[in-house]
Parts: structure tokens; sequence; C-alpha cells
């Protein structure tokens, strides 16, 4: 199975470390980078597209929020706000964030909020490669192609018939 890519984001960098400590405790995960600022964390989810962003919701630059809405919503990586703050939470899921940490939180709960967002990632690659198989079948079948004949089995024997008989 595929290894879930996180990108940690939060201004305070013991924030960042016990989320690291978290997640250095899951064996599915890899953290591909930390971010402690907004802008800067807009830039590393374009380039290096993660799967999963434990978001800070108060941050310089630019907070959680307008960091989600500065990426495509079609292509959003899932969104764990992690906050001292509960005063978001309805913002939050107003940009279909994941889940919402409220700090502080305790390993129960960060391991729900991971799993949830785990779940969200698989189910959004299941869509995605149902919807590419549907096509690449819908591009190698022609529609109009009729079989020149078929087969039927009677009495043990295989008689070709064509269509139209």
């Amino acid at each position: 199975m595929t290894k879930m890519r996180i990108l940690i984001v939060d201004d305070e960098p013991l924030a960042r470390e016990r989320v690291r400590a978290l997640l250095s405790a899951e064996t599915d995960v890899e953290i591909i980078g930390e971010c402690g600022n907004g802008p800067d964390a807009v830039a590393a989810i374009r380039q290096d597209r993660p799967d999963i962003v434990f978001l800070d919701m108060q941050m310089p630059g630019a907070d959680g929020l307008q960091v989600v809405r500065e990426l495509p919503a079609d292509d959003r990586p899932a969104i764990v706000f992690v906050t001292a703050h509960d005063r978001f939470a309805i913002d939050a899921f107003g940009v279909h964030a994941t889940d919402y940490l409220l700090k502080p939180f305790d390993q129960d709960r960060f391991r729900s909020a991971l799993k949830r967002a785990s779940d969200h990632v698989r189910a959004k690659r299941a869509g995605d490669l149902n919807a590419r198989l549907e096509t690449l079948l819908a591009d190698s079948t022609p529609a109009a192609k009729k079989p020149s004949r078929l087969a039927f089995k009677s009495d043990g024997r295989v008689v070709f018939l064509r269509p139209e008989d």
C-alpha cells in the first residue's frame, strides 16, 4: 500500500514537533515537509502535492482558511485543521476540511483524525481510478463494431452464425 504523504503546517515549532512525534508511531505515513507560515504552505502544497495536510489556523502571512482557498477545490489534499481556537470550526468545514483537531489533543483523537483523512484520500484515489478505467474502456471499445459471427454450443458441437441469421 502507498504511504500517505503528509505536510505539517504550523507557525509554532513545538506544535509541529508534537504532530511529527505522533506521526512517527504510524507505519503508513511519510512526512514530506514542514512549513511555518501560510505562503510557504501554499507553495509546498502546490509543489509537493501531499495527500494530507495538518494545518494550523492562525499563522503569519495567511491563515489556514486562506491557504485552503488558494488551492483549486477539485485538487486539494485532505485538510486536518489543528488549532487552539474552536471559533473557526464552522468555517473550516465550509472549505471541506476532513477534520478539526482542537489543541491540546491526545493520541487517540489524533489517530482518529489521521484515519478519517486517510480514508478520504483512499476514497478519492478509488474514484479517480474508476474514472480513468471507464475512460480507457470507452476509448478502447468501438461503439459501432459488431461481431461478424456468434458461437453457440449445441449437442457437443460449436455452431457459428452471423448475427443477422
